[in-house]
C-alpha cells in the first residue's frame, strides 16, 4: 500500500475508459471437511451466476458464496476465526489490505499458479494498492469511486458537492455517513484521509469535528442515511431522492440501465478505491481458490459481466471492446473529473476509523 499516487493516472485512465453478514445461496460449513469446493467472501452481484454455473460444470469445484456489506464485518468474522477459517478468498478493498495483512489474514499471492495473470489491464499488474512488502496479496477485480449522483429530471448540472446542501432539495438527498464525513472533510479544504494527520492528533480531531458539526447542522437535507447500494439505487427508483454520495458502481448500474442518473466528481474532488479478491492465510481450499481465480482472469467478458453487474469498472484487459456504448459511458468521466479522485491510501488507518466513526455515531444521534 505504499506510493499509492504512483499509478494514479494510469488507473484513472482505465476508469476513465472503461453491517452483518448476509444469508448465502450455499451455506458455508465447516471447509475443513470438505474436498472439490470454494467457499467465497464478497459483495453482491461481484460475480456472475453464470460463470459460477460455468466453472463448476467445468471443474467439478462447487462455488458457495456468502455475501457481505462491509469490510469491518469481514475482518472481524476472519479474525474470529483465526487458523481455522471457513472462507478461502474473501474480497478487500486496496486501502484496508494492510489491516488484514498485520492481522495475518490473508496469504501472499502466488503469481506462477495463475497462468491468466497477464490478461489483466496493464494499470493493475504489479499495482501498489496490492503490493506490500515486494508481496503481491490480492487479484484486482473492479475500481470505483464516490461521486455525486443526482436525478437529471430534478435537478440542474452542478459542478460542487454544495448541492447536497440546498434548502431546493431539503428531504431529498443521502449518503452513507462515514464515505460522506470524509468528502465533506475535503469540501471543507481539510483531508479527508487522514494522511497527512499522522502524528498530528489535535489538527486531525478538529478537521473532524467541523465535518461533523456541519453535517449535524445540515441533517434536514437527508431523507435517510443509507449503508448498501441497493438501498440509494432503490430511493432514486422511487424518486425519494434526487441527489446523493455514491459508489460509482450503483450509480453507473442505473445509467445502464437506462434511469435518468448522471455521476459526476465535483471540483472540490473525492475518494477512489480498488476491490480485490484475496486468498485467506491457511485456506482449506487454497488449490480450488486459485483454480477459481485463474478461471475468472480467463476472459475479457467475464470481467465484463462483474461490470454489468456490479457497475464498477473492471481491472482486467479487453473490457471496453465487450461493453456497449452506454456500458461504456456509465463508466466514463471527462478527464478533469478523473483527476479530482485520490484513491484511499492505508497511512495512518487508525487514528481515521477510531474519529470517523466515533464522528459517525454523533451525527446519527444528533
Amino acid at each position: 500500500m505504499r506510493d499509492f499516487a504512483a499509478t494514479r493516472r494510469s488507473t484513472l485512465k482505465l476508469l476513465a475508459a472503461g453491517t452483518g453478514l448476509l444469508a448465502a445461496p450455499g451455506i458455508i460449513r465447516s471447509a475443513h471437511a470438505q474436498g472439490k469446493v470454494v467457499n467465497i467472501t464478497t459483495y453482491d452481484k461481484f460475480v456472475p451466476q453464470e460463470f459460477i454455473d460455468q466453472f463448476q460444470k467445468d471443474t467439478g469445484i462447487q462455488v458457495n458464496v456468502r455475501l457481505t456489506d462491509d469490510q469491518g464485518k469481514q475482518y472481524n468474522l476472519l479474525a474470529a476465526e483465526g487458523a481455522a477459517p471457513s472462507t478461502d478468498i474473501v474480497t478487500v478493498t486496496g486501502h484496508r489490505l494492510s489491516q488484514f495483512i498485520t492481522s495475518d489474514l490473508l496469504a501472499k499471492l502466488d503469481i506462477g499458479r495463475l497462468k491468466n495473470w497477464d490478461k489483466l489491464a496493464s494499470a493493475y499488474k504489479g499495482a501498489p494498492q496490492l503490493t506490500i512488502d515486494g508481496s503481491t496479496y490480492g487479484v484486482p477485480l473492479l475500481a470505483g469511486f464516490e461521486g455525486l449522483a443526482r436525478n437529471t429530471d430534478y435537478t440542474k448540472p452542478t459542478d460542487s458537492w454544495s448541492i447536497m446542501f440546498e434548502d431546493e432539495f431539503k428531504g431529498l438527498t443521502s449518503y452513507i455517513v462515514s464515505d460522506f464525513l470524509s468528502i465533506v472533510m475535503r469540501y471543507q479544504g481539510n483531508d479527508g484521509d487522514y494522511v497527512t494527520y499522522e502524528g498530528k492528533p489535535d489538527i486531525a480531531l478538529e478537521a473532524t469535528n467541523k465535518a461533523r458539526d456541519y453535517l449535524i447542522a445540515q441533517k434536514d437535507k437527508v431523507r435517510k442515511y443509507y449503508d448498501a447500494g441497493s438501498e440509494v439505487q432503490q430511493m432514486f427508483l422511487n424518486e425519494d431522492i434526487y441527489v446523493a454520495q455514491a459508489w460509482s458502481g450503483p450509480a453507473a448500474k442505473l445509467i445502464m440501465d437506462g434511469h435518468p442518473i448522471e455521476l459526476s466528481v465535483p471540483k472540490e474532488g473525492t475518494y477512489g478505491f480498488l476491490y480485490s479478491f484475496n486468498v485467506v492465510n491457511n485456506a482449506p481450499n487454497a488449490d480450488a481458490a486459485y483454480t477459481f481465480l485463474d478461471a475468472m482472469l480467463s476472459s475479457p467478458e467475464i470481467g465484463a459481466a462483474m461490470t454489468r453487474q456490479s457497475g464498477f469498472a473492471s481491472a482486467f484487459d479487453g473490457v471496453d471492446k465487450v461493453l456497449s456504448d452506454r456500458e461504456r459511458a456509465a463508466n466514463a468521466l471527462p478527464a478533469e473529473q478523473m483527476e479530482r479522485v485520490v484513491f484511499f491510501s492505508s497511512k495512518n488507518r487508525d487514528m481515521k476509523n477510531e474519529m470517523i466513526d466515533k464522528a459517525s455515531a454523533e451525527i446519527k444521534a444528533a
